[in-house]
């Protein structure tokens, strides 16, 4: 029997969850939007609170916005503008958010590290420094694996 992507997304998420239980976090925060099912599905299985990080670079914000098509025909200058640029929090993004505490900060890839270094940046001021913190991944690449704690699958050519 195959099971679909989203099935095997929450088995992974599920998985996260028992490496992470031992870790007696507070709250789940997940990185908008590709941790946000995993997130949900950890914290669902911990029995805690979940919050979203939104956590994006300039270019998702403006193509998130635009017509499908538009953004089809744009996704060059999306990936031009990824390199040239780096995560930033949104807004009011951590509006909510308790101080201090234990977090598992979630996400579905971590191939670069760069969105988990600028999180790690953003939540310190919030009494979450990088000890209090279990960042968990489905995916991740070899030049991020220094700052993930649990990862399920994992590809060497990231």
């Amino acid at each position: 029997m195959r099971i679909s992507g989203r099935e095997a997304a929450r088995s992974a998420a599920l998985e996260l969850a028992e490496r992470a239980r031992a870790f007696s976090p507070d709250v789940v925060l997940c990185i908008l939007s590709g941790g946000a099912e995993v997130g949900r599905a950890i914290g669902e299985a911990l029995g805690v609170p979940v919050l979203g990080l939104d956590l994006r670079y300039a270019p998702s914000r403006l193509l998130s916005r635009a017509p499908a098509l538009l953004r089809l025909g744009l996704w060059p200058l999306k990936e031009l503008g990824y390199r040239m640029s780096g995560p930033r929090l949104a807004a009011g993004a951590l509006d909510g958010l308790p101080h201090g505490g234990r977090a598992v900060l979630a996400d579905d890839t971590a191939s670069s590290g760069r969105t988990l270094r600028a999180a790690f940046e953003a939540l310190e001021p919030r009494g979450l420094p990088r000890p209090a913190l279990f960042v968990a991944v489905i995916r991740c690449g070899n030049r991020a694996r220094h700052l993930v704690d649990a990862y399920v699958t994992d590809r060497a050519i990231w």
